[in-house]
């Protein structure tokens, strides 16, 4: 409880008295349970009343249960990408696929340690998956995921405590993270609703009237880690604390502002050096897979690869490349029979035998059909030069061509730096027009290929590749 000896801060040569208080008598949370209720009864146990500017932290583990993120093991089919991961990191396969479902990256994996980047944006260990203080029953295998949506919760959470108390008070959800090169789990803000997440202090003065350029302080951490002290990490049974008195500021933060974009990340983005053999063998390691599990691409790593492609070089830095993305089977459908019927057409024209037509015009139906992800490459002349002359206006198309060509390799590439499987299918330069109907596509749309994508069912084949004094002449004078 707060009291005489609560600790004090200095805040603009001001001592202020801060208060953390665990607040009793919250009961085992099971799904369904009502939080509002929880915490209202936890405050009148500990003869507390919310006062305008308090702020409540409440455990991660009670928001997940209450909001049924319990899942049983024994419902959970792993798949081939988590059986393989699995025994690697050593964890039950079963795990290893909740985690890999609740995440957008492997970002390090080895023996006993599974760290991943969280579909919020976190990176953690084991996605945030739990197994402690929960109730196992008589399987023995219960596992708790984050909450879907902790910003949401707390936000929700906030109004309804307004409505009841008529108090302005802040929520956290927070949970127990470990860090990169320290030892030890600290408390961190998961959710937040109702104060400044992230403190900018950049063009602030300090002691000696200095201007601060970079500082910016993890205000919601900072007071996530503080209640966790009082929370405890084994049997305490303390998930709620007050914190009454501290200076935070009361715009409208999320737990999201905590979150640094990847691309600012030093450890997840290696600075550039130069190429290693490994770089190398990604490039000789890149197959054609055309056989894919049924496993789920997640958005943000599907998001990847196109990102990867867009960073290719272009004429001008025009950048013609377009994306069609085509997940739902009846556009797959759509887009399989229509490129089937044109072949069919094409090929009869030819005189091929029907019998050979027909495995033909079933194989590309099937390739396309049974791809968890087709993309659609397309090149546009719009942003483009424009010449009178034939000749010029021909060399600028090609132009574009080649850099919508490149665009295509580096998502090739990224496919498989990734561990992903793809195929590229140039048929659509063959009916453009048979494509871009059948996806509604814009008419400045030009289908260069199409390329399918997912997680590899087989591995793909290597094919003998001609000799460098075949394909090679060198200009010596």
């Amino acid at each position: 409880m707060s009291g005489p000896g609560e600790p004090i801060l200095f805040v603009n040569g001001q001592i202020l008295s801060v208060g953390f208080t665990a607040l009793a008598g919250v009961p085992i949370v099971k799904r369904g349970d009502d939080l509002l209720s929880i915490v209202l009864t936890a405050l009148e146990r500990s003869d507390e009343q919310l006062r305008d500017g308090d702020i409540l932290v409440i455990a991660q583990k009670i928001v997940s249960k209450a909001e049924g993120r319990l899942v049983s093991l024994a419902d959970v089919t792993p798949s081939s990408r988590a059986e393989k991961l699995a025994l690697e990191v050593n964890k039950d396969p079963r795990l290893v696929e909740l985690i890999l479902q609740e995440s957008t990256e492997v970002v390090r994996a080895r023996r006993d340690v599974l760290v991943v980047a969280h579909r919020l944006g976190f990176v953690l260990a084991n996605a945030g998956i739990d197994q402690s203080n929960i109730e196992h029953g008589h399987t023995g295998d219960m596992a708790l995921l984050l909450p879907s949506d902790p910003d949401a919760t707390c936000e929700a959470l906030c109004a309804a405590l307004k409505t009841h108390t008529g108090t302005d008070v802040a929520v956290i959800i927070n949970d127990s993270h470990g860090r990169a090169f320290r030892n030890g789990v600290v408390g961190v803000a998961l959710g937040v609703s109702g104060l400044t997440a992230l403190t900018n202090l950049r063009g602030t003065l300090d002691l000696f009237s200095r201007s601060l350029r970079h500082t910016e302080v993890g205000t919601a951490d900072e007071i996530a880690s503080a209640a966790s002290l009082l929370m405890g990490q084994g049997a305490e049974g303390r998930p709620i604390v007050l914190a009454r008195g501290l200076p935070a500021s009361r715009s409208k933060g999320r737990a999201s502002d905590l979150v640094r974009a990847k691309e600012l990340d030093l450890f997840r983005t290696p600075a550039p050096r130069w190429p290693s053999a490994g770089d190398i063998n990604l490039l000789l390691g890149q197959r054609s897979i055309r056989c894919y599990s049924d496993e789920h691409i997640p958005d943000q790593l599907l998001e990847e690869v196109i990102r990867a492609a867009t960073y290719a070089p272009s004429a001008h830095n025009r950048q013609p490349w377009r994306f069609a993305i085509i997940k739902t089977a009846g556009a797959k459908s759509r887009l399989a029979q229509a490129m089937g019927d044109r072949l069919r057409i094409d090929r009869t024209s030819d005189g091929d035998p029907p019998m050979i037509i027909d495995a033909d015009v079933a194989r590309s139906i099937r390739r396309i059909t049974n791809s968890p992800v087709g993309i659609v490459v397309c090149m546009t002349m719009e942003d483009m030069d424009h010449y009178v002359d034939a000749a010029r206006a021909s060399a600028e198309h090609q132009m574009a061509v080649q850099s919508t060509a490149m665009a295509m390799q580096n998502l090739l590439l990224a496919a498989h730096a990734l561990e992903l499987g793809a195929s590229i299918l140039c048929a659509p330069l063959f009916c453009p027009d048979t494509v871009r109907a059948s996806l509604e596509l814009p008419s400045q749309w030009e289908p260069q290929s199409l390329i399918t994508l997912g997680w590899p069912d087989v591995p793909g084949k290597l094919f003998q590749r001609r000799a460098l004094a075949d394909v090679v002449r060198v200009i010596n004078d």
